[in-house]
């Protein structure tokens, strides 16, 4: 994702989709500097592209060590040049691409930025929220046991903290090309040996066989997998659901450990190529079950 590099000590800052830089305490970028304004300067992606507009500012904002005008935009590619208030304290965009999930603490530190399209907070090895796309591309918020909408700018707590989310735009409407394997389109096979001991996934696509490294975690869903099988006659919007407590007894594991395991597997999913991959395990009112259909699902032995 996009990145700017202090040029002075080599400091990284991930830029969300709307970065907002200067003195005040309301701009994700804060800039301890007396020439620097409250608001000083806006980075945005828009139309594909980063953007960058002064705000007015009292010293100015410059590119290339070209000062903008008060109001003026200007388009940034990576190595773009950028300086604040004077043209000493040099930052420079060293990824352009575009902008990812993110979530700033508001007492400080760094940010915790999306990986496969989830943000996991407090940190992937503790994920008591997961932010994430929906089938629908809807950003999401799931947290104790449920999920809700999500907003750009909104504040969640995780892990004692408390975090500013910033989102970037969702793409919506019909797509038209095709993109390659989505959730709704693949099927999952489980190869299970005789003890249980190891379980290999493979994501086939039209005949393609995609087979994901032998994770732990692939247990956990091979277990949402069984019970959604065997709901298979009952309506698909009760299939397989159930409930967090039972699940962690039938897998001997702590509500972290599972919490884990779920963002491992639709990360997994993810780097595999498939589109809505978040959606591998889905949740309500405290339960859980697998996203795919029963029909889409093959248990095999190893």
């Amino acid at each position: 994702m996009a990145t700017l590099r202090t040029l002075s000590d080599g400091t990284l800052f991930p830029i969300p989709a709307r970065l907002l830089v200067g003195r005040s305490p309301s701009a994700a970028l804060r800039l301890d500097d007396s020439r620097v304004s409250g608001e000083h300067a806006v980075l945005q992606w828009r139309r594909g592209q980063w953007e960058i507009r002064d705000l007015g500012s009292r010293n100015g904002t410059f590119v290339a060590g070209k000062r903008l005008e008060p109001g003026e935009v200007v388009s940034i590619s990576g190595g773009s040049k950028l300086a604040f208030g004077h043209e000493e304290n040099l930052w420079e965009l060293v990824d352009a691409g575009p902008p990812s999930a993110l979530a700033m603490p508001l007492d400080g530190g760094e940010a915790v930025v999306a990986s496969d399209g989830i943000l996991a907070l407090p940190s992937a090895s503790n994920p008591e929220v997961a932010v994430y796309a929906d089938a629908r591309g809807r950003w999401v918020v799931e947290a104790d046991g449920d999920v809700r909408p999500a907003k750009d700018g909104e504040v969640v707590q995780a892990g004692g903290a408390s975090w500013r989310v910033s989102l970037p735009a969702q793409i919506e409407g019909t797509q038209t090309v095709d993109l390659g394997p989505t959730l709704d389109t693949v099927k999952l096979r489980f190869a299970v040996s005789r003890d249980e001991e190891h379980v290999q996934i493979t994501v086939v696509h039209r005949g393609k066989e995609i087979p994901l490294e032998a994770r732990e975690h692939a247990y956990t869903l091979l277990t949402l997998a069984r019970l959604r099988l065997d709901d298979a006659e009952e309506p698909g919007a009760e299939q397989g659901w159930v409930d967090r407590d039972r699940l962690l007894k039938m897998l001997g594991v702590d509500a972290n450990a599972l919490n884990v395991a779920i963002y491992r597997v639709r990360g997994q999913l993810g780097a595999g190529g498939v589109d809505g991959a978040a959606g591998v395990v889905e949740v309500r009112r405290g339960q859980r079950r697998l996203g795919v259909e029963p029909e889409m699902i093959e248990v095999v032995s190893l």
